[in-house]
This record gives structure tokens, C-alpha cells and sequence, in this order.
């Protein structure tokens, strides 16, 4: 367990200060557009398609382009690459609450907009993985990520109530304007960091460096299997919020019993990063596997068909697991892959999370069709179990160290 005084240092440290002020802010102003932008185009239009439309132009932009994105994110000055980012994420988001706001909305304007925000966050994020290690010590490192998960779910908890007051005083569409005023500030805090640069490779052709940042993630056994068990669990936990509300709405008590399950999502989440912040496991990745087996639990309660508050607790569980996760794998990727190469080997981790949630979502409907959605449950919970547990089989897993050296490869990582 890492002492209290020191779970907290890397705020003492300005760089670290800088970005994790800037990112924070930007998280809210995330969490508001995402509630914000779908009272709008439901309110606007009443299609749950036009929503689906808007949202899916994004996320197709951003993992079509997370690997040319973590290439140059490796290239170029990282928190630069990500100043442009903001802006850019900052003047679509501006336009599109300029839209809501004037009532011209037109889903073809949003959705492309949506997609130029989605293009720049496919930038952001490699960059991100790989700025968090220069700006604190080495020592702090698990504590800066820690706090970087708490400052996301702490917007996970703000956003909503923010979206909601916005959307019934001054409407939706200032919801985004203030998005953009967050990506702006983000922005001005990402200017003001002096960081020593990572020499690039000017001379490698883009594929080449593509190509490297393929065989730097498969020399490492313990990430790409993790990465495989990353993704086969985001499909499982897609099947749980695609049925989740039409069960909890039908058989548990209406939309009141789905928000109380996804307020307990909510307070796990960031009740998990509290955790993490003074968290020091001996053996990182088993135990960030084990505290993701959580995520079978609300699965299994909800296909038995449990009240939605034992649901919810269930459900905090799994995100408290999530969150308790995402710091101590962040730490384990940015000790052990080199730094030269960490964007171009985390965009590969961001294209297949992000990747296959879609699938996920749209897999839910039919499989609940076909066997059941108590059934489907159930498989998912196996599938979410299986997943992140039978990756401690490998024991470049369960031999992994936090602090330890990893630049060469070993005899069973090639």
C-alpha cells in the first residue's frame, strides 16, 4: 500500500499539474456533451437512429484512424499533437452547439462534425498514453495515473447533473458550446508544458514505423494476449448495457431501477480509482485481471433476475474493477514498452477496444432474439470471465513486475 502522502505527490509536480487540470476539465465537458447531444437530437428529431448515426460517424472516424494517429503521435511532439487535438475537438464541438442553438439542426452537418472530432481524438489518445511518464517521476508514475482515473470519473459523477441543468435552462446546444470551452482550456494548459522531446525518426517511411509499432506490441506476449482479453470483455460488457436497460426497464421497476443500476456504476467507478491511487499490487497484471472478473457479476444477477439495487452494487463492482484496472495496466505499459514506441503500440490497444464495442452492441439484440435474453446474459458473464482470467495461464503474466525492466525481449516472447 503506498503511503497517502505520496499517492498524492505527482500534484505537487507542475507538469503533471498542468495536464491532469487540463484533461479533468476536458472529461466534464465530455460527459456533458454525451447526455447533452442525445436530449438534443431525440428532443430535435425524435429518432433514436439519427442519435445512433451521429455517434457511430464518430467512433468509426476515430478507430479507422488510431493507428496512423499513434504513428505520429510517436513522431511529433506529443503534448503539441494533442494541443491541435483539443482545438480542433474544441471548434467542432462549438459549431455543433451553435446548430443546436440557432435550431438549425441537420444530422448530415452533425454527423460530420462528429467525425472530424472523432479523427482528432484518434490523435489525442495515443498521444496521451505516452505523455503521462514525462511528466512525472518514475516513482509517481502509478499515482499519476491513478489520479488521472479519478479525475475521469469524478466527470463520469458531474457531467450528467451539469447536462441536465444546461439542457432545461439554456438549452442542449450550450452544453457543447461549453464542451468547446473545455477543449480550448485544455488546450492552453497542453501550450504551457516544457517537456524534452523523444527524438524522432524522421527518415523511416510511415509504414515502416507502422510495421515496428506491430512487432514492438507482439514481442511482448503479456500485452497482446491482455489486449485479446481486453476486447473479448468490452464485447461482454456491451451486451450488458444493450439488454441491461430494456430487462431493468420491462421486469425491475421501469427507468428508475436502470438509473439506480448505472448510478452504482457510477459511484464504483470512481470509488475503484480511489483504490488504485494507493494501490501497489506485487503481481500487476493478475491482479488487475482478477478485480476485471467483477464484470461477470452484474451479468449473473441480472439474468436471475436480482432487484435492481443488488444489481447496482453488482454493477459498481464491475466498473469499481474497471477503474482499479485501467491505472495499474497504464503503469505496466508505459514501465515496459519503450518510450519511442508507446503510441504506436497503445493505438493498437485503443482500434480494439473501441473497435469491437460496436460489434458488441449490435451482436446483443440478435443473440437476445435468437436464444434469450437470459441466455445471452449468461454467456456474456462466462465470456467476461473467460476473458481476464484465463490470461493468468500465461506466466509472462503472473511473472510481470511493477518497476521492472522489460526493453528485450524474452525467450517466450519471441
Amino acid at each position: 500500500m503506498t503511503p497517502l502522502r505520496d499517492s498524492w505527490a505527482p500534484l505537487r509536480d507542475r507538469r503533471f499539474r498542468l495536464l491532469w487540470t487540463g484533461q479533468t476539465l476536458s472529461n466534464v465537458g465530455d460527459a456533458v456533451t454525451t447526455v447533452a447531444l442525445a436530449l438534443a437530437i431525440v428532443t430535435a428529431t425524435g429518432s433514436a437512429t439519427d442519435l445512433g448515426v451521429v455517434l457511430a460517424a464518430q467512433a468509426i472516424a476515430t478507430v479507422a484512424l488510431m493507428l496512423p494517429g499513434g504513428v505520429w503521435a510517436d513522431r511529433l511532439p506529443r503534448q503539441r499533437l494533442m494541443l491541435a487535438a483539443d482545438l480542433i475537438r474544441g471548434l467542432t464541438h462549438a459549431v455543433m452547439g451553435f446548430e443546436l442553438i440557432t435550431g438549425t439542426v441537420d444530422i448530415v452537418h452533425l454527423a460530420t462534425l462528429a467525425a472530424v472530432s472523432g479523427a482528432a481524438s484518434a490523435f489525442f489518445l495515443p498521444a496521451s498514453t505516452g505523455l503521462v511518464p514525462a511528466t512525472v517521476k518514475q516513482e509517481h508514475l502509478p499515482a499519476a495515473n491513478a489520479l488521472m482515473a479519478i479525475g475521469q470519473r469524478g466527470s463520469m459523477l458531474l457531467g450528467p447533473g451539469i447536462a441536465t441543468a444546461l439542457a432545461l435552462t439554456a438549452g442542449p446546444g450550450w452544453a457543447l458550446i461549453l464542451d468547446a470551452v473545455t477543449f480550448v482550456l485544455s488546450a492552453t494548459l497542453l501550450g504551457r508544458l516544457r517537456l524534452a522531446p523523444i527524438p524522432p525518426a524522421p527518415h523511416e517511411r510511415f509504414t515502416r514505423q507502422l510495421v515496428e509499432g506491430w512487432t514492438e506490441l507482439h514481442r511482448h506476449r503479456w500485452y497482446w494476449t491482455n489486449l485479446v482479453g481486453h476486447s473479448l470483455w468490452n464485447m461482454g460488457r456491451c451486451i450488458l448495457i444493450t439488454i441491461g436497460p430494456v430487462i431493468a426497464i420491462g421486469s425491475l421497476g421501469g427507468e428508475l431501477a436502470w438509473g439506480t443500476i448505472v448510478q452504482g456504476g457510477t459511484v464504483g467507478a470512481l470509488c475503484g480509482a480511489l483504490i488504485a491511487l494507493r494501490a501497489k499490487p506485487r503481481r500487476p497484471l493478475v491482479t488487475a485481471n482478477i478485480a476485471l472478473g467483477l464484470g461477470a457479476l452484474p451479468l449473473v444477477l441480472l439474468a436471475a433476475g436480482a432487484p435492481a439495487l443488488i444489481v447496482g452494487v453488482a454493477y459498481g463492482l464491475m466498473t469499481g474493477g474497471v477503474s482499479f484496472m485501467a491505472p495499474i495496466w497504464e503503469t505496466a505499459v508505459q514501465e515496459h514498452i519503450p518510450a519511442e514506441a508507446i503510441s504506436r503500440v497503445s493505438a493498437y490497444d485503443w482500434m480494439l477496444s473501441l473497435g469491437l464495442t460496436p460489434l458488441g452492441m449490435a451482436l446483443a439484440g440478435p443473440l437476445a432474439g435468437a436464444v434469450g435474453a437470459t441466455a445471452t446474459l449468461y454467456g456474456a458473464a462466462a465470456l467476461l470471465a473467460v476473458s481476464c482470467l484465463g490470461v493468468l495461464v500465461l506466466p509472462d503474466i503472473r511473472n510481470l513486475r511493477q518497476g521492472s525492466a522489460d526493453t528485450a525481449p524474452s525467450a517466450s516472447q519471441v
